[in-house]
């Protein structure tokens, strides 16, 4: 009899460490965190990016670099074609030219420095008629071709921006715009787009040169805070606002079938296929194969063809 509940005794021992088997492993893996399905207002559409300048705006230049003795004008006076709009330091003028160096192309065909100098001007004119937006300051040596005054016709701002040409089919007068200054980076304002220049035009982006057609903006509202020169970056609106599904990066896998993700369901992580639209700094919209609300593992790749993880506290199987 004693040897009887000895062995029923070994049996009960080793029965109950039989049920702590899985306990132990279940314990030894780590334990997968979730995440749940957001939802976020989008509406797609094209950036660009460019600066603010009065409709019209021209400047005022020279052939030969100048030395600026006094401007017979300031910001906000009003000039006709012809007015002056500065008297020129002839003799610094001369030292300017004799120490770059520079013939003007004017004074090319005699090719050298006395001729040129020969060319100066008494005084710089106005080519054009409008109100003076800027003018460099008195006894400033503006190079050849550089603006010696900024003159504008119109009191319109507008913000001329680039737009890569694998985007400017989508874009039409009329859109929607909102775009933000570098000097207000916090405010967002809105405009129109007013007009889509005929013709592309090449422009170098870092090191790289790339194909851009310029578009016209102009803002819904006056601000004094929108000065010409200011640059902008735009977003041209191409759709109405609408809810989207975002997922973090780090909740999506990718192998050769595609992208994919694990989805906490019934108690089970379920791999899902799914397919992905816009991208942001934290997530990617899904198009198909989630729903909002629903929850996700991170790291998916890891969870791919294990039968067992855990989730916090849960225990879940894996398929």
């Amino acid at each position: 009899m004693k040897k009887i509940l000895a062995v029923l005794s070994a049996c009960t021992v080793l029965a109950a460490l039989a049920g702590a088997v899985p306990e132990v492993v279940e314990s030894a893996v780590p334990a997968s965190e979730t995440v749940p399905v957001m939802t976020r207002s989008y509406n797609e559409s094209v950036s660009g990016s460019g600066s603010l300048a009065y409709i019209g705006q021209r400047d005022i230049t020279s052939a030969l670099p100048l030395v600026i003795k006094r401007f017979c004008v300031g910001e906000g006076d009003i000039v006709a074609v012809g007015d002056t709009v500065a008297v020129v330091d002839k003799d610094g003028t001369a030292s300017l030219i004799e120490s770059l160096g520079q013939v003007s192309q004017l004074a090319v065909a005699a090719a050298n420095l006395s001729t040129a100098v020969a060319l100066i001007p008494e005084k710089v004119t106005a080519d054009c008629s409008g109100r003076v937006i800027s003018t460099a300051a008195d006894g400033a040596a503006v190079e050849s071709g550089y603006s010696i005054a900024t003159v504008a016709p119109s009191d319109s701002l507008v913000i001329s921006a680039a737009v890569s040409e694998n985007d400017i089919a989508r874009v039409c007068e009329g859109q929607s715009v909102v775009f933000r200054c570098a000097a207000y980076p916090d405010e967002i304002f809105t405009g129109k787009v007013s007009r889509i220049a005929s013709a592309a035009r090449s422009q170098y982006n870092g090191a790289v040169l790339e194909t851009v057609v310029d578009i016209q903006v102009k803002p819904d509202e006056e601000d004094e805070r929108l000065k010409s020169g200011l640059s902008a970056d735009i977003e041209v609106q191409l759709s109405d606002p609408h809810m989207i599904c975002v997922v973090p990066y780090n909740a999506i896998g990718q192998d050769d079938a595609g992208e994919f993700v694990y989805v906490y369901e019934d108690g089970k992580a379920v791999r899902r296929e799914i397919f992905t639209g816009a991208e942001f700094s934290d997530g990617t919209e899904v198009i198909k194969g989630v729903s909002a609300g629903e929850e996700l593992f991170y790291s998916p790749e890891e969870i791919e063809g294990r039968s067992f993880i855990r989730s916090g506290d849960k225990n879940v199987g894996s398929n």
